[in-house]
């Protein structure tokens, strides 16, 4: 191979990279020193029969004191839990490796009134969660006694951050939660691809992703949790910027199998501006496209997409609420309330290429008489369904292309609704 030919190919190959990346939100990566520690030159005791969570700790401690790099899990099972995380360090977990929370919640370590979480970072820029490895909540305990009412404190989250900027989490398995999976809050520049979540379909508050950020990628990633799998929630980021709390968040080539599937709210008073959702597909979902939130605790959403997507067997496939968590018996049954920063707005919202099977109800949509839902358009949508729902208060939706196939040969309820264009 010639000079010349090579040359071309490199230059190809960066084409190629460029173009998947090219519609990706994050704007900045994790810069990590070039600086390396292993656990268990520490002391760290792979067989998860002692803690190691003083071990651990101490090589995160002594890599931030060096100005940070990567602390690296090898192989093996490391009881532990709580931990702290600092700026400019990835946390590496190899191929086989294990972070199993402690579960004996009788010395568990409370914090802030609340069991403390497992990996958590406040104020912290250049993180990064890396590797093939797993994080192990335990959760079962927690859940029983959770349902039980024996629980005094908050269970903790798995990973929770606040205020992260340039944060990356990819490839790794986090399992059976005590609480949330992962919690992102108010967030800058954030990319989490080629994770896996998992929790049984009926572990109370295991939701996936729960997330307020601006500038996000989240791809390539699966979700099968006991609440959503993936929610935004943005109820209080107030700053100088008067942006949106959620801005620019790209979420695409996901699978969503058990769980709320993928949520906008309950909590949205802080605004989102620009959400696109592409090539996703989910199975067996309790919903799977939602927005919701309530009088009091709602804001602006707005200019959100969703194209590409599949949903197969989900009861609520496509659920705009601004009743969360109920709507009344009748939309007549409501009047209007005066209008407030926190009564809910959903306007602009567009569903293309979007196609349903064995859904329970075709559309549930629901705008309030005060604040209807303004511009929602179904383009290339086919639903297939056991009942049709309901359009309430809701003003210039548009179908295009579209079709519903309702097994009942019921009619969507219109109430206050100009929707045109429906087969």
């Amino acid at each position: 191979m010639t000079c010349t030919q090579m040359k071309y190919i490199s230059i190809l190959i960066a084409l190629l990279a460029a173009s998947s990346s090219s519609n990706a939100q994050h704007t900045a990566s994790p810069s990590i020193p070039d600086r390396t520690l292993n656990i268990t030159a520490f002391g760290a005791d792979g067989t998860g029969k002692r803690s190691s969570t003083q071990a651990i700790q101490q090589a995160l401690d002594q890599l931030h004191s060096l100005g940070g790099g990567k602390v690296v899990v090898p192989r093996g099972i490391y009881l532990c839990g709580p931990l702290k995380l600092y700026s400019y360090i990835n946390l590496q977990l190899d191929a086989g490796a294990t972070l199993r929370l402690n579960n004996e919640i009788s010395s568990y370590v409370l914090e802030d009134g609340h069991y403390g979480n497992f990996i958590e970072a406040k104020d912290a820029t250049d993180i990064k969660i890396s590797g093939t490895g797993t994080l192990d909540g335990q959760g079962e305990i927690w859940w029983q006694q959770f349902d039980a009412k024996k629980l005094q404190y908050r269970r903790p989250q798995m990973v929770y951050l606040v205020n992260p900027t340039r944060l990356e989490i990819s490839g790794i398995t986090f399992l059976n939660p005590p609480n949330t999976h992962l919690s992102v809050k108010d967030g800058t520049d954030v990319y989490i691809h080629h994770i896996s979540m998992q929790a049984p379909e009926n572990s109370h508050n295991t939701d996936g992703i729960n997330i307020s950020v601006r500038n996000c990628t989240i791809e390539q990633s699966t979700f099968s949790t006991g609440d959503d799998d993936i929610a935004l929630n943005f109820g209080s980021r107030k700053d100088a910027t008067g942006l949106p709390a959620c801005t620019q968040i790209l979420i695409r080539n996901c699978t969503f199998l058990s769980g709320h599937g993928l949520s906008i709210g309950s909590y949205t008073a802080g605004n989102l501006n620009g959400l696109k959702v592409s090539e996703c597909s989910f199975e067996g979902t309790a919903s799977a496209l939602r927005i919701k939130s309530a009088r009091g605790r709602g804001g602006i959403v707005e200019n959100v997409s969703y194209s590409d997507i599949t949903i197969k067997n989900s009861k609520s496939p496509i659920y705009i609420s601004a009743y969360y968590p109920k709507e009344p018996a009748s939309p007549e049954l409501d009047t209007a309330a005066a209008v407030k920063t926190t009564t809910p707005t959903y306007r602009n919202i567009k569903f293309k290429n979007v196609t349903v099977t064995n859904a329970e109800y075709a559309l549930r949509l629901w705008g309030l008489p005060e604040s209807p839902l303004q511009n929602i358009s179904f383009e290339n949508v086919a639903i297939s369904a056991k009942k049709a729902g309901i359009i309430a208060n809701a003003k210039d939706i548009s179908f295009i292309n579209s079709k519903l196939i309702v097994q009942d040969k019921s009619v969507i309820q219109q109430y206050h609704s100009d929707a045109r264009g429906l087969e």
